[in-house]
């Protein structure tokens, strides 16, 4: 049988002495005491930091709903074909609201705006300044390429049109199609027809319906469009 564990004797003396607890809390409470001031400063700061994080949200959430108000109105200008004033509009916007979304979305309304002016020159240069920040996604970056091909190819200046085109019809996207066809077009005009055709070929393989099929057949002779068809 294992011997019994010895008994620990607790003294007097020993039971009137604080454990390591209370003098812990006994030292935090002096010290406390002692710093009354800085742990105040302290809380404060916490506070203001926390109120300043608080403004900055409200902030950029009035500033992103101002700028949504004023992006409608540009919009519906635009859409009662008043162009002039809802290019001005969509300036404005860039310019008071760069830092939100529709802010930064405003220079390629603008360039629709302007295009339908029409003003290619300034266009063009809106839509240059769209694409040099950086549009959020692809589709956009493909708006902005097939609009500025168009200023472009108005300007008369066809180097820098089929320089846009080919880089829109580069991206899977909903202009993709309208920037090739373009290309093509641009390819024509400059007495490119062999370059126009591989274009033409190349969208025909991809089985279009209605109109886009009627004009590629219109463009290719029966019996390439023929051996295409086969091809596919």
């Amino acid at each position: 049988m294992a011997p019994s564990a010895e008994r620990i004797k607790l003294n007097r003396k020993a039971l009137r002495e604080p454990d390591e607890f209370q003098t812990l809390t006994g030292q935090l409470a002096a010290w406390a005491q002692a710093n009354t001031t800085l742990l105040v400063g302290a809380a404060i700061a916490v506070l203001a930091v926390g109120a300043v994080a608080s403004g900055v949200s409200w902030y950029r959430a009035r500033r992103a709903a101002a700028a949504a108000g004023q992006f409608q109105t540009a919009d519906d200008q635009f859409q009662a074909g008043h162009y002039a004033e809802a290019a001005d509009a969509f300036a404005g916007l860039g310019n008071d609201y760069a830092g939100t979304p529709y802010g930064r979305l405003a220079a390629l309304y603008q360039g629709h705006a302007l295009a339908r002016k029409p003003d290619p020159t300034a266009a063009a240069a809106a839509y240059s300044e769209y694409l040099a920040g950086t549009p959020e996604t692809e589709y956009l970056r493909q708006e902005a390429l097939y609009g500025l091909g168009q200023a472009r190819e108005a300007g008369g200046d066809a180097k820098a049109a089929q320089d846009a085109y080919e880089q829109a019809g580069a991206i899977d996207g909903p202009f993709r199609t309208d920037a090739r066809l373009a290309l093509a077009r641009v390819y024509e005009a400059g007495g490119q027809s062999d370059k126009a055709r591989e274009v033409y070929i190349a969208l025909l393989k991809e089985s279009p319906s209605g109109p886009v099929r009627s004009l590629l057949e219109a463009k290719i002779p029966a019996d390439v469009a023929a051996a295409s068809a086969e091809a596919h």
